[in-house]
C-alpha cells in the first residue's frame, strides 16, 4: 500500500509538470486546478496512511481515492467553447454527482464501499471525454476503462492487481496529457508557421506595393509642362489603377465652398478643358465629395452604395455610376482638391491597393494642383497686368485730362514723399506755377492747406488710422479745406500720398458769421446761467435760509434746467468749433474709471431730482485707454443726460463698462465698450439712425421738458468717431433704449 501511494504521488506530480507546459495560458488554464487538486489528494494519502491506522482512516483514504478518481476524469475533460445543446447541461449534472459521490464516501458508516463511487465515476466520465476530445483518444478513453477495471477488482477484494491496474491508469493518464503537448505544441508551431508565411507574403506584398507607387510617382514626375499637369496626373492614376474614369477636382480659393473639375481621364472620349472652361459647381450638389473633403478621409463607395454620385458623374454628362473612390488632396492640414476613381463601365470594385496607392500619391498630387492652382493664378494676372498695361498705354492722356478739367486743386507725391503731380486748380488755389512745385516735399504743400497741427503729427495720426485725414488752412484772405489720402497698392504697399483741396472762402465766411453770432450769444448767456446754477446749488443744499420742500424742489428744477442750458451751449459750441473744420483729438492714456466718476457725481441732481434710480458696472481692472479726456467726458455726459431726461421718474438708468475682443481681419484687438441703457421711451425704429444727425428731435417727443436742440448725439457721433470707434443704438418703443459706444484702447492700428 505504500509503494502505491508513494508511486501514485510521483505520477501525479508528473503529470502536474506537464500540464504547467500544456495549459499553461490560454483557455483550458483551469485544468490545472484539477491537476493541482489530484496532488494534494494523493498527498494526503499518504500521509494518512502513515498516520495510526484505523476505520476512520481507511474510510478517509477511500473517500481521497474516490476524489482522486474524479479528479482523472475531469482533467481529461475539455470543456469545449461551444457543445451541442444537450451537453452543457448533463456536465452540470455529471459534476454535481461526482461531487455528491465523493462527499458520501466520506461519511462514516456509510453502507457503499468507496470503490463502487470510483466506479461510477469512471464509466459515467466515459462519454464527456469522448465528445470533449471531439473523436476518439485511446489514451484517454483508456484512462476511464483502466480505472473502472481496477475499482472492479477492488470490490471483489482482489487489492494488489487492483492496485497495479491503478498504476497503469496513472500511466496512461501522464500519456494523454503528454499526447495533449505534443498536440498543443505542434499546434503552435503550425500556427506560428503560417502567421511567419503571412509576415513574408504581406512583406513582399509591401514590397511590391512600394516598388509600384515608386513607378507611378516617377511617371507623375514626368510633367511635360503645367499646362497639360492635370490631364497627365488623370491619365496615368486611371492605367496605374486600370479604372474607366479619373478626374480631379480642385477647391476654388476665392470661393468658399466652391470647386471646378480640372480634368477627366476617359478613354472613349477624351476631354480636355482649358481654365475658362473648366466646370464649376456647388459642393453641397455632390454630398460624397463634400463629406471627404470635410473629413480629409478616403471615401470608398462600392456599387450598392452610389447616391448622390449621379451629380458627380453627370459633370461630363456620364449616365452611369459605379463604385468610386474620393481621394483628398491635402496640403498642411489645408485641401486644395480631391482624386477620383470610378468603374461606371465595367462595375469592378476599387481594390484596397489601390486605395493604398491613391492614400501614398495623395501629398504628391496635392503639391502638383496647387501649383497648377497658383501658376493659373499667376497666368490670369499676368493677363489682367497686360490688359492694364494696354489700356494705360492706349489712353495715357485721359487720366490727365480729367484732372486737369475739374475744380478741386490735386496734388500726388510718391512713396519718398516729393511732389509728382500738380494739376491745374491746384496752381490756381496755392497761387504757385506747376514747376516750382514738382519734386518738392509734399511738407512744403502741407504748410499751404493746414493750419491746425505740424505735419509730423497729422503724419504720426495718418499712419495710425490709414485713412483719409482733413486738413484746414485759414487766413485773412482765404480758407483752404482738403483731404490727404493714402496711396497705396492693392497689396498694400506705399506708394505716396494724394493731397486734395479747394478755395472755401465763401463758405467760411458765412459759417464765421453765423458761428460767431452762436459763440457770443453762448458768451451772453453763459453768465446769467452760471449766476442762477450757483444760487440755486446754494439754496439746494441749505447754505441760504430754511425753504419749505415744495421751495426746494422748484429749486432743483431750476438748478437741472440750468444745467441743462449750459450743456446745449455747450453742444453748440462744440458743433460751431467742429464746422470749421475736423479737429483731431489729443490722445493720451485716460482711466476711465475717474471720468465716469467725475460724470456721474455732477449728474446726481438730475437723477435727484427725476427720482430716478442709476447703476453702474466698473471691472476693477479696467485697463486705460488711448483718447482725449475732455471727448470722452463729453460723450459720457451727452448720454448720461440724454437717458435721464428721456426716462419717466421711478425709471433705471444704467452703465455699464467692459473690454471686449473685436475681429479685424484675421486678428482681435481689445475695445472698450460703454453701454448707457434705460427704460425710458423708447425710440422708433425708423428715426433710430437720424437721431444722431445734428437738430434733429424725435417725433415722439410730447413733454416740453424733454425737447433739446437735438445736438448732444450729433456731438457724441462725431466725437467716437475721431476716437476710430463705433457709436449705434438698439431700442423698443415703450420699454427703453440703449446706447454703446465702441473705442479702441490703442490707436496704434
Amino acid at each position: 500500500m505504500q509503494i502505491y501511494l508513494l508511486a501514485t504521488n510521483f505520477l501525479a506530480l508528473a503529470a502536474l509538470i506537464l500540464g504547467l507546459g500544456s495549459f499553461s495560458g490560454g483557455r483550458r488554464s483551469w485544468r490545472l486546478v484539477p491537476l493541482f487538486l489530484l496532488v494534494i489528494s494523493r498527498s494526503l494519502s499518504l500521509i494518512v496512511y502513515l498516520s495510526v491506522s484505523n476505520s476512520s482512516d481507511a474510510r478517509l483514504l477511500g473517500g481521497l481515492e474516490v476524489f482522486s478518481a474524479f479528479c482523472l476524469v475531469w482533467t481529461l475533460v475539455d470543456f469545449p467553447a461551444a457543445w451541442p445543446t444537450p451537453w452543457p447541461l448533463l456536465a452540470r449534472v455529471g459534476v454535481a454527482g461526482a461531487i455528491i459521490l465523493v462527499s458520501l464516501a466520506l461519511i462514516p458508516g456509510w453502507p457503499v464501499p468507496s470503490p463502487l463511487h470510483s466506479l461510477v465515476i469512471a464509466v459515467f466520465s466515459t462519454p464527456f471525454i469522448l465528445v470533449s476530445a471531439g473523436g476518439v483518444r485511446w489514451p484517454h478513453l483508456a484512462v476511464p476503462f483502466i480505472l473502472a477495471f481496477g475499482n472492479f477488482l477492488s470490490l471483489l477484494d482482489l487489492t494488489t492487481p487492483a492496485w497495479l491496474i491503478y498504476l497503469l491508469a496513472y500511466v496512461f493518464f501522464i500519456s494523454a496529457i503528454h499526447g495533449e503537448s505534443v498536440l498543443t505544441f505542434r499546434q503552435k508551431y503550425a500556427e506560428r508557421q503560417q502567421m511567419a508565411e503571412a509576415l513574408v507574403q504581406e512583406a513582399i506584398d509591401s514590397s511590391r506595393e512600394q516598388q509600384r507607387w515608386l513607378e507611378v510617382s516617377e511617371i507623375l514626375n514626368t510633367i511635360p509642362n503645367l499646362n497639360q499637369s492635370m490631364e497627365h496626373i488623370v491619365r496615368s492614376m486611371a492605367q496605374a489603377t486600370h479604372v474607366d474614369r479619373s478626374a480631379i477636382f480642385i477647391l476654388d480659393a476665392q470661393g468658399a465652398g466652391q470647386a471646378r473639375l480640372a480634368t477627366l481621364y476617359n478613354p472613349q472620349r477624351p476631354l480636355h478643358l482649358v481654365r475658362q472652361a473648366e466646370v464649376r459647381f456647388d459642393l453641397e450638389h455632390c454630398p460624397p465629395l463634400q463629406r471627404s473633403i470635410e473629413t480629409q478621409e478616403p471615401l470608398l463607395l462600392p456599387q450598392q452604395n452610389i447616391n448622390g454620385l449621379d451629380s458627380l458623374y453627370g459633370l461630363w454628362r456620364e449616365d452611369r455610376a459605379g463604385p468610386t473612390l474620393i481621394q483628398p488632396l491635402v496640403i498642411k492640414g489645408r485641401p486644395v482638391g480631391a482624386l477620383m476613381l470610378g468603374n461606371p463601365v465595367t462595375s469592378r470594385p476599387i481594390r484596397p491597393s489601390d486605395m493604398r496607392l491613391c492614400r501614398q500619391l495623395a501629398p504628391q498630387i496635392a503639391t502638383m494642383v496647387e501649383h497648377r492652382r497658383r501658376y493659373q493664378e499667376l497666368e490670369a494676372e499676368a493677363e489682367a497686368m497686360a490688359e492694364t498695361v494696354q489700356k494705360k498705354t492706349q489712353e495715357p492722356d485721359r487720366h490727365l485730362a480729367i484732372l486737369e478739367t475739374i475744380s478741386d486743386g490735386v496734388v500726388v507725391s510718391d512713396a519718398s514723399g516729393r511732389v509728382q503731380l500738380v494739376n491745374q486748380a491746384a496752381e490756381r488755389i496755392l497761387g504757385k506755377l506747376r514747376w516750382e512745385l514738382l519734386d518738392q516735399p509734399i511738407g512744403t504743400i502741407y504748410g499751404e492747406i493746414d493750419s491746425g497741427e505740424p505735419i509730423e503729427n497729422l503724419a504720426a495720426a495718418f499712419s495710425r488710422r490709414n485713412q483719409p485725414l482733413p486738413t484746414f488752412f485759414e487766413s485773412d484772405e482765404r480758407a483752404i479745406q482738403g483731404r490727404l489720402i493714402p496711396w497705396r497698392s492693392p497689396q498694400g504697399e506705399w506708394l505716396g500720398i494724394i493731397a486734395i483741396f479747394r478755395d472755401v472762402s465763401r463758405e467760411v465766411k458765412a459759417d464765421r458769421a453765423r458761428n460767431d453770432f452762436i459763440a457770443a450769444l453762448s458768451r451772453e448767456l453763459r453768465a446769467p446761467l452760471t449766476a442762477i446754477k450757483g444760487y440755486s446749488d446754494l439754496i439746494v443744499h441749505g447754505e441760504i435760509d430754511e425753504y419749505s420742500p415744495e421751495q426746494l424742489q422748484v429749486q432743483r428744477i431750476i438748478h437741472s434746467s440750468a444745467d441743462q442750458m449750459a450743456a446745449v451751449l455747450d453742444n453748440a459750441i462744440q458743433i460751431s468749433a467742429q464746422n470749421r473744420h475736423k479737429v483731431l483729438p489729443r490722445f493720451e492714456e485716460v482711466q476711465v474709471a475717474a471720468i465716469i466718476e467725475d460724470a456721474l457725481r455732477d449728474l446726481a441732481s438730475l437723477v435727484r431730482l427725476r427720482e430716478l434710480k442709476l447703476t453702474q458696472h466698473i471691472p476693477a481692472d479696467l485697463p486705460p485707454v488711448a483718447a482725449d479726456p475732455k471727448h470722452l467726458r463729453q460723450i459720457l455726459d451727452n448720454l448720461l443726460s440724454n437717458a435721464c431726461r428721456f426716462t419717466p421718474p421711478g425709471g433705471k438708468v444704467a452703465l455699464q463698462v467692459s473690454v471686449e475682443m473685436e475681429r479685424a481681419g484675421n486678428t482681435f484687438h481689445p475695445r472698450l465698450l460703454l453701454t448707457v441703457t434705460d427704460n425710458g421711451v423708447g425710440i422708433p425704429r425708423s428715426e433710430q439712425k437720424r437721431i444722431f444727425d445734428a437738430f434733429y428731435q424725435l417725433k415722439s417727443q410730447r413733454a416740453a421738458e424733454q425737447r433739446g436742440m437735438g445736438m448732444g448725439l450729433a456731438v457724441v457721433k462725431d466725437l467716437v468717431e475721431l476716437h476710430n470707434g463705433r457709436v449705434w443704438v438698439e431700442s423698443v418703443v415703450g420699454e427703453g433704449s440703449t446706447f454703446y459706444v465702441s473705442l479702441p484702447l490703442t490707436q496704434e492700428y
